[in-house]
């Protein structure tokens, strides 16, 4: 984390101590993003760009893939084991993706036209992920784990058949390898395709993109995967715009999770976005309200770091101002196909961060997303 963007993360801090909708309890809600989406598809085919010459080791993302059995279900027995003064256990909010592209059929396109599957689908013969329904049901069941609407798909999918389309060395090869391009900072052409989806409309328009079409069709998804509707939402990167906030409303969506500043813009890596600043418990037009996240726990992002002493420290100071302690944690920390020591590490500091939280303030309250916005539309 650079100077400039501390200082612009205690001062979010700061004014949404201030503003935020005061409560009594000591709430805290692990959130986390990414959940069912594509980033490295394999060992091997991460090791096979570590030979072709891509600097994969420079970003930690690498490490990340579509979760398999082993990952959810190791998940599931680390929350399960901790549980707060109420017996309530520790429960994971998880911001699912619903669909990844089809490789094969936009192949045929000759990448002119994008298609997707959905993640159920895809992952119905695979041996290292055909128990995850069952493990889906396994969670909900024991309150540890609540999938909640992240995106149909994490990529800014018309920028990626751009680059196919042009030629692009590394879209080509990484495409064969049923990957969606590398992180920012292992690319060779400086170019990631994880970028924003829901942009000014704009870019839309000159893409030819949808974006009631793009929304509708990940929530009829997330129905059609888990039996029952979301009730909260966190859209790729933080980037939503005041149509989005209109889709989700009509769709049901009544809570909106992300940071405290709102992105808005083209979503280009070279744009600096517009902001809007929200707080905790601050209701919209449509009245839905906001959750905003106040604790970063990375633990994979930079092993160097005491992860757990910053997110106590961060914790304590939502706690004193009266304020649920909302933690951002993404799927990157908790994957152990490519690496299981980053599983095994993930889930260790995870492990010892529940221990210190219940430590410290065991009459701490374990909530998922919604329940949290339900009590604070009751503020």
């Amino acid at each position: 984390m650079t100077i400039l963007s501390t200082y612009r993360f205690f001062s979010d801090l700061s004014k949404t101590a201030v503003k935020a909708h005061k409560i009594s309890e000591r709430i805290l809600v692990l959130e986390s993003d990414d959940w069912g989406s594509i980033r490295s598809s394999s060992k091997g085919n991460y090791d096979r760009l570590c030979e072709l010459g891509w600097p994969m080791g420079l970003s930690p993302l690498n490490f990340d893939a579509l979760e398999t059995s082993d990952d959810l279900a190791a998940m599931l027995d680390t929350l399960h084991s901790f549980r707060d003064g109420h017996g309530n256990p520790a429960c994971l909010t998880a911001n699912t993706i619903l669909a990844n592209p089809d490789f094969e059929r936009i192949r045929m396109s000759d990448f002119k036209s994008y298609h997707y599957i959905p993640v159920v689908e895809s992952i119905k013969d695979d041996p290292l992920r055909k128990d995850l329904p069952a493990l889906w049901v396994q969670g909900i069941n024991q309150r540890t784990y609540l999938p909640q609407l992240h995106a149909r798909e994490h990529i800014c999918w018309w920028r990626w058949l751009e680059a196919l389309r042009r030629g692009s060395e590394e879209a080509r090869v990484t495409f064969e390898m049923r990957m969606c391009g590398v992180p920012l900072s292992s690319s060779k052409e400086n170019q990631s395709f994880f970028t924003p989806l829901y942009v000014e409309n704009k870019e839309l328009l000159h893409f030819q993109v949808d974006l009631k079409t793009l929304i509708e069709d990940g929530y009829r998804l997330f129905i059609e995967t888990f039996g029952f509707p979301p009730l909260s939402t966190v859209p790729p990167n933080h980037y939503w715009s005041d149509e989005a906030e209109m889709i989700w409303a009509k769709l049901g969506i009544r809570y909106i999770q992300g940071a405290a500043r709102q992105k808005m813009g083209s979503g280009e890596i070279d744009v600096k976005p517009h902001t809007r600043f929200h707080f905790s418990g601050e209701k919209n037009i449509h009245n839905m309200v906001y959750l905003v996240r106040n604790v970063a726990f990375e633990p994979c992002l930079s092993p160097g770091i005491n992860w757990v002493k910053k997110a106590m420290k961060k914790i304590q100071f939502a706690f004193w101002n009266h304020q649920p302690a909302i933690i951002n944690t993404h799927r990157f920390n908790y994957i152990g196909s490519i690496n299981r020591a980053n599983r095994e590490y993930g889930l260790e500091q995870l492990s010892y961060l529940l221990q210190g939280v219940i430590k410290k303030w065991p009459d701490v309250i374990f909530m998922n997303s919604p329940a949290l916005g339900r009590d604070l539309e009751a503020t």
